[in-house]
């Protein structure tokens, strides 16, 4: 028997609370106050070409 729209939006729940869960557990960017370390990593420069 095909899965209906609700068993789908539980399924997607239940994954992404485990998603957050161990995302909290492991220290990743959902903790509080974590802040992207990837300046460290990449070099970003703007400028206007003149035409």
């Amino acid at each position: 028997m095909e899965k209906g729209f609700l068993d789908n939006v539980k399924d997607n729940a239940a994954v992404q609370t485990w998603s957050e869960t161990t995302q909290h557990e492991k220290g990743d960017s959902l903790a509080k106050g974590y802040v992207s370390e990837l300046w460290d990593f990449s070099c970003i420069t703007v400028t206007q070409n003149s035409l």
